[in-house]
């Protein structure tokens, strides 16, 4: 998406950046409608319960938000969000004690490590008797 959006922003007359729903519209409009219908009619609390008697909430003021801003800087900034995501979610748990840095309690040959403090069970000993 970032590169379409930049892509769009580059060969696309008009001044300043392409608003993200812009983007959306001339990707899939069919979809862009439907989804406002979906969100409005059944995923909104005041669209769904009539009884609580509001005005819509989720669509106009909150997703019309994100629709309007930028869409290549906006990509960038999600793919860049994504991307540390991952890189933190993949640094949790490495070398966390283990001297091979593995997390299943297995050591480099695929045998399973006795506790501390506790005797081996007789499944993890290596037999090598011949």
């Amino acid at each position: 998406m970032v590169l379409v959006a930049v892509y769009t922003d580059l060969t696309d007359g008009r001044a300043g950046f392409t608003d993200v729903g812009y983007l959306w519209f001339e990707l899939a409009p069919g979809s862009l409608q439907i989804s406002e219908a979906i969100i409005s009619r059944y995923i909104d609390p005041c669209g769904l319960f009539v009884s609580i008697d509001c005005a819509p909430f989720l669509w106009h003021p909150v997703i019309s938000f994100f629709l309007l801003l930028p869409a290549a800087p906006f990509f960038i900034g999600v793919t860049a969000l994504l991307i540390l995501w991952r890189k933190y979610r993949e640094g949790r748990g490495q070398n966390s004690g283990k001297p091979n840095g593995n997390r299943t309690g297995k050591n480099r040959a695929g045998r399973h490590k006795p506790s501390k403090g506790y005797p081996a069970s007789p499944a993890s000993i290596d037999d090598t008797r011949d």
